[in-house]
């Protein structure tokens, strides 16, 4: 399961914790009225959508528990081909150094 930097708050998140990042295929899920701006971005569960298309609601809006949140510089880290997250800068993948 891949890591990855949420684009709007900055934390590491799991795509198996948050729907993808409620990108790709995941997108046409849920409703983005109100939230156009976010469509098309890697979202943690935090930042994403909290209703589906069909009016249900999600179980996002939360942090879900399953590993400590960590925030990072925003926009610095990238998924490198294993799944890891990687300083865009130095290559580096252990990103809790960079832990804010």
């Amino acid at each position: 399961m891949s890591l990855f930097q949420c684009e709007i708050c900055g934390c590491v998140e799991n795509t198996a914790t948050s729907s993808q990042g409620c990108t790709g295929g995941m997108e046409r899920l849920f409703d983005w009225t109100g939230l156009e701006d976010l469509k098309g971005k890697k979202l943690c569960s935090v930042c994403a959508p909290r209703i589906y298309r069909d009016g249900t609601s999600t179980w996002f809006g939360r942090w879900h528990g399953e590993f400590k949140r960590t925030f990072l510089p925003k926009g610095k880290f990238k998924t490198n081909r294993q799944g890891n997250l990687e300083h865009i800068e130095t290559g580096e993948t252990d990103y809790r150094k960079y832990a804010i």
